[in-house]
């Protein structure tokens, strides 16, 4: 290895794509991180701190540059693969083909654990389709990536800072940022040895069959030193061979040594260089047989040996790159390379004289222009400034337009021209505040949210963060691993917005505050209401909510009982935001509305009032209290032809819709009421006039219906349907929106006045106070949604306060903001007034009320009794009637009803634009006391009738046909009748066991107290990895379970075992040291149970 000679004539810089005129002012540094030679083609691969990855062929001409890490991430480490090159930055991992097509991109939206990654290596020299890597983030171990897949496969706990990691056929090196080495078994995901290598750290290695080689630095008195000696070791016997010195006995002296790598070809040969420019070939058999070398440009940065050992390239300190090679050696890096592509330029001849209006002629034939500048369209901001020129000013190009010959036409085709409104569309040219791609990916990432993100004063009359639409919670952990608490810093908790129609929530949150209609529906939880499905889970989202304090829950039963009252009557519900992609999807989908009418807001307030008032004389032992709390009582006369005569009756009308037709015209102009009791007022009295045919003369004319007020609720819920002209003037005048206001009804007329002063009137006066209302919020970024401001009343202090409710971001708000409507990006859409005594009566609870609970001690068969049944449990007695503190566990199976669906960009980057639906399937319980232990008492199966994508059957153990009354032989009850068991339970006080409770209770959307669940899965905890219950079972308690289809009674019987045998531990004082050795075990078999031979 002593004729290695220098290409003096081929040296050249390839950093020039980094000092364009363009790049000067970013602030960036501009230099090369990385080089390797490609193991199948005669290319060069480099990567910069500007996140690109560009190849050079033998000449180093360029061949392909590509922004393989945007977001400003430097490239840490290059790879050579079969399919092209892989590159990694901090927080990103990208494979691209030589061509420069991204085949993978996976960053820390995709996979959380990449933060601060600085080495990556294949998991051996044969399994070129997996990767590990690792960085300086201790909290995120080590990744294994599956390519082929191009998903994490698993990620391994490893509590150091890594900066480079090797493999062989067998093991891994992993060189840790303290100086040391630890050898890994991929097989086992375990370390095996560890060497303490150089006391500083590690700044080169290499492995190669069984001999490991590094290089490093000492620790001196003020600073560090390169080693002058290289450590080797042998991985048979695992230990360290003599190390070897480099640049001994030559005109060089002694310097240290900085990068180290074996020989590709010759294995007993290794490079050893310097970052001054020495380097030597050195026999490690024969340790004196050296030749050493010197490179005559400046420092080097990296240096690389191809794989066919013939070429040695050296990137200098400059970013120059230079070559070194042996004489009549292969100009070729590789011994078979591939053959490189190059685009063809088909020459067409001279293009014909096209006329630019000749529409038959493809435009696709028109060849695009070259520049070899740079384009001022794609020159970087910060060049001008700003972020680009102030346009004309809108207004007086229409104006401009509008008063030219041209617009005569435009006006003839019926284009009209109107001035820009400041007031519907907010101020023109104002720039959203940038936040990178970096900072995006960490927050989605982490489940972290801004700090700012309660902020709900508006700047400028921008619209604040806290009234912006809120993004799904979709993390590494889904829910779990979001701090809630930073967007809900009161006691009153928020929505997930996790649902099919999120805009409901603001429904919800605006009636759960309204005493009279919260205590009723939660009263009517007292009896068995399973004919009421809207009314009851209505009633049990509200006790959920009030008895859930400044956390999060879920809509989902509710969600299911109010798209099957839709359903039943041929609507649906409108979407007001949806993605672009979400709605390309829909409109694929095979299962379409079939020309269902769409209710807005405004029409689904009226018709959920209604379908509760309906529900509740049906069911609810024919009481009319909803009916008297928020439904007005109007008397409707209608007037006809002689022999029709006059008839008369009452309406009860839940919601009172204001707006449309109360304008008045006066000498040409229109007026409109200066205040939204105007509006209320002709609300409540109005005259129709229809056209409809006779039923005593069968003549078709015009009949009147005079519709007058009789009695008015204590509770007013308004629609507001209002045009422009209205809405803009609400925006404009003071106190348009009163806080109070007085109405009385005199000579079946209401009066709706300001001051108890302005009505004289010997009849009843109610007071009326503003208690909340629903506001359309327009968001520019991520589409329109509605948000809820609630005046709650606190018992202790005895005042109002206003509260902000955007889905799960619960604020304080100040009083000033929810009376300002003048704000561009809000329209308020559904109003809310109460009698003022009605809202300060107090909220009632069922804690002291006695229940009905005898569901829980008989069967409740959805289709009979059947002969052909299967019941695998026991009925509860009530001489074992739950207590509190009585122990049962628990296990709830599910299905998927849809899919999830993604939003994947050019990038490769995912966005979920449907989370994935689950219902619940089965839910079974067993018994926790000594006589009858693990006996079960629950084994409910639940009937779906709407399609099942997937049955989940090897987690589940559902088969189809179970949950279908017709064909299945389970015990089938409609799904309210087995939620309310489980309420019942957790009314009673019972202590619920399981192995994963969170994800049950989550499915069975119910919020159980904390004091009331023993969680196995919590229990048997190390770190964030947990341990699965067939694991703990096979480990713990000697039995295998799980080893066909999951049963529920199996897992919960599991647990419960399981929790007793935490308990001995805990007595015992033995629960670190066994679960300690869990884990230790568990390394070593990838937490999975041995199959059975």
């Amino acid at each position: 290895m002593n004729n290695w000679q220098h290409s003096f004539n081929n040296a050249r810089p390839l950093d020039e794509h980094l000092h364009k005129p363009y790049l000067q002012y970013d602030g960036i540094e501009k230099h090369l991180t990385k080089f390797i030679f490609d193991d199948h083609a005669n290319l060069v691969w480099t990567g910069d701190t500007y996140g690109c990855v560009s190849s050079y062929d033998v000449n180093f001409q360029p061949y392909v540059r590509q922004r393989a890490h945007i977001g400003g991430s430097p490239v840490k480490d290059l790879m050579s693969h079969s399919s092209g090159v892989l590159s990694l930055s901090s927080d990103s991992l990208h494979l691209q083909d030589r061509r420069g097509t991204t085949l993978l991109n996976l960053t820390n939206i995709d996979i959380a654990a990449f933060n601060d990654l600085q080495t990556m290596c294949y998991m051996s020299a044969d399994q070129t389709s997996k990767v590990y890597c690792a960085g300086t983030d201790i909290g995120t171990g080590l990744s294994l990536i599956d390519l082929q897949r191009g998903t994490l496969e698993t990620n391994i706990p490893y509590f150091s800072k890594v900066n480079f990691i090797k493999s062989s056929k067998k093991l891994a090196a992993i060189g840790k940022l303290s100086g040391s080495i630890d050898l890994f078994d991929p097989g086992s995901n375990q370390v095996i040895k560890s060497f303490i290598s150089h006391s500083s750290c590690i700044t080169s290695m290499d492995i190669q069959d069984y001999t490991l080689v590094t290089t490093g630095q000492s620790n001196g008195f003020y600073n560090t030193f390169a080693d002058p000696f290289v450590n080797v070791y042998d991985l048979r016997t695992m230990r360290q061979l003599p190390p070897i010195s480099f640049s001994k006995s030559t005109s060089m002296g002694t310097v240290g040594a900085d990068f180290v790598q074996l020989h590709p070809v010759l294995p007993t040969i290794v490079m050893i260089a310097s970052s001054s420019g020495a380097f030597d070939f050195v026999d490690m058999a024969n340790p004196s047989l050296r030749t050493q070398f010197a490179n005559p440009g400046n420092g080097i940065k990296c240096i690389r040996l191809s794989s066919n050992g013939d070429h040695l390239g050296v990137l200098e300190s400059n970013d120059m790159f230079s070559t070194w090679k042996r004489p009549n050696s292969s100009v070729n890096f590789t011994n078979m390379p591939e053959l490189l592509t190059y685009p063809s330029y088909p020459n067409d001849g001279p293009l014909a004289n096209i006329s630019i209006n000749d529409y038959n002629y493809p435009l696709s034939t028109v060849g695009m222009p070259y520049y070899q500048e740079k384009l001022l369209s794609t020159w970087s901001t910060v060049i001008f400034r700003s972020p680009g020129t102030v346009p004309r000013d809108i207004d007086k190009i229409l104006t401009d337009l509008k008063n030219s010959k041209k617009s005569k036409k435009l006006v003839a085709d019926g284009v009209n021209f109107y001035p820009y409104s400041v007031a519907k569309y907010g101020h023109k040219d104002a720039l959203q505040p940038y936040i990178s791609l970096r900072d995006k990916r960490y927050q989605r990432s982490t489940g972290s949210v801004p700090d700012d993100v309660l902020i709900t004063k508006s700047v400028d009359g921008e619209l604040p963060p806290a009234f912006k639409n809120l993004p799904l919670v979709v993390t590494k952990y889904a829910t779990d691993s979001f701090d809630f608490e930073s967007v809900n810093k009161t006691p009153y908790c928020g929505l997930d917005n996790d649902v099919d129609n999120p805009f409901t929530n603001a429904l919800i949150q605006l009636y759960r505050f309204i005493p009279e209609i919260s205590n009723f529906l939660i009263s009517t939880l007292k009896h068995e209401h399973f004919e009421s499905p809207l009314l009851t889970d209505m009633a049990y989202l509200f006790d959920m909510m009030r008895n859930t304090i400044d956390g999060i829950c879920r809509t989902t039963n509710y969600q299911m009982s109010l798209n099957d009252v839709l359903e039943k009557n041929n609507l649906s519900l409108h979407t007001i935001s949806e993605s672009n992609m979400l709605q390309k999807i829909n409109s694929l989908s095979l299962n379409d509305d079939g020309g269902k009418k769409q209710l807005s807001i405004r029409e689904l307030n009226d018709f959920l009032l209604s379908e509760l008032c309906e529900e509740e004389v049906k069911f609810i032992d024919q009481n009319f209290v909803l009916q008297h709390c928020y439904c007005c009582e109007f008397a409707v006369k209608t007037k006809g032809c002689m022999t029709y005569g006059q008839t008369s009756g009452s309406l009860y009308k839940p919601s009172i819709t204001i707006g449309p037709n109360v304008c008045t015209q006066k000498n040409g102009k229109v007026s409109y009421p200066h205040s939204i009791l105007g509006y209320i007022e002709h609300g409540l009295k109005n005259s129709i006039v229809l056209n409809k045919k006779c039923e005593q003369c069968g003549i078709k004319e015009n009949l009147e219906e005079d519709i007058s007020i009789q009695e008015l609720p204590p509770i007013l819920s308004l629609s507001l349907e209002f045009d422009d002209n209205a809405m803009k003037l609400a925006k404009t005048t003071k106190n348009w929106l009163p806080k109070e206001f007085y109405a009385s009804i005199m000579k079946n007329k209401p009066l709706v006045r300001g001051s108890v002063n302005d009505i004289r009137t010997n009849t009843m006066i109610y007071k009326y106070e503003l208690h909340g209302y629903i506001a359309r919020i327009s968001d520019p970024d991520r589409g329109d949604h509605y948000i809820t401001f609630s005046r709650i009343y606190n018992e202790e202090s005895k005042m109002f306060r206003w509260y902000l409710f955007n889905d799960y971001l619960v604020t304080e708000v100040d009083e000033s903001i929810v009376y300002d409507l003048g704000k561009h990006w809000l329209k308020p859409e559904v109003v809310i007034y109460g009698d003022a005594e009605e809202l300060r009566k107090p909220f009632n609870y069922l804690k002291d009320v006695e229940i009905d609970d005898s569901i829980l001690y008989k069967d409740y068969f959805s289709a009979a009794i059947r002969e052909s049944i299967q019941k695998e449990y026991e009925l509860l007695t009530r001489n074992e009637a739950p207590r509190p503190g009585s122990l049962i566990a628990i296990d709830a199976e599910f299905v998927t009803l849809k899919n999830e669906k993604y939003d994947i960009d050019c990038r490769g980057a995912k966005t979920v634009v449907q989370s994935k639906v689950s219902a619940l399937a089965r839910i079974s319980v067993v018994r926790g006391n000594e006589e009858q232990f693990g006996v079960p008492f629950i084994d409910d199966y639940i009937i779906i009738e709407k399609n099942i994508d997937d049955y989940l059957t090897k987690f589940s153990g559902i088969l189809p046909g179970d949950l279908d009354p017709k064909t299945s032989d389970k015990h089938l009850v409609p799904r309210n009748v087995a939620y309310r068991k489980i309420w019942l339970l957790m009314q009673l006080g019972c202590t619920f066991i399981g192995h994963g409770l969170q994800n049950d209770f989550k499915h069975i959307n119910i919020s159980v107290p904390k004091e009331q669940i023993r969680d196995t899965a919590v229990y048997f905890l190390q770190g964030k990895r947990y341990l699965s219950l067939r694991y703990l079972a096979y480990v713990l308690l000697d039995i295998n379970v799980q080893e066909g289809n999951h049963d529920s009674i199996e897992d919960a019987y599991t647990a419960l075992v399981l929790y007793k045998k935490y308990l001995e531990l805990k007595s015992n004082g033995m629960m670190d040291q066994v679960l300690n050795k869990l884990y230790e075990e568990g390394r070593t078999t990838n937490y999975k149970v041995p199959l059975k031979l």
